[in-house]
């Protein structure tokens, strides 16, 4: 299990990304598995870099990784309550012109992943993904 505690500023994405690889590296987690997971966190590190926090200063998250025959990674901040699943998913079948900017990235991680899970504790936002090695 590892942990990352880091300032929620999008300039972290690349240490954050590095995190994520070497908890699936050091823990021979299948690598035709791994860009699907590094799409996953750079997405949710991003959201809570561009939206939890006002913008100075920008608070924490604490990233905990849990890899065995699944790889689970777990976002926590205590940023504004926001809940990414509860996001209607976006429309794909209207025309590219039609449709609304934002909403495919959190559309891609829910995808991409078999578990998203979130809840509210307290202060905190708690956002989990896993992905099973197949």
């Amino acid at each position: 299990m590892g942990v990352l505690n880091i300032k929620a500023v999008k300039e972290n994405t690349g240490v954050v990304l590095d995190f994520v690889t070497a908890e699936l590296e050091n823990n021979n987690f299948p690598a035709d598995l791994h860009s699907d997971i590094l799409v996953a966190a750079e997405e949710i590190f991003v959201n809570i870099a561009s939206y939890a926090y006002g913008p100075e200063p920008a608070g924490e998250v604490i990233i905990t990784s849990n890899v065995t025959d699944e790889a689970t990674f777990t976002f926590e901040d205590r940023g504004k309550t926001f809940n990414p699943l509860e996001n209607v998913n976006p429309d794909l079948s209207s025309p590219l012109a039609e449709r609304k900017i934002g909403g495919l990235g959190l559309h891609f991680v829910k995808s991409l992943m078999d578990k998203t899970e979130y809840r509210r504790d307290g202060d905190k936002n708690i956002l989990m993904f896993a992905k099973a090695a197949k």
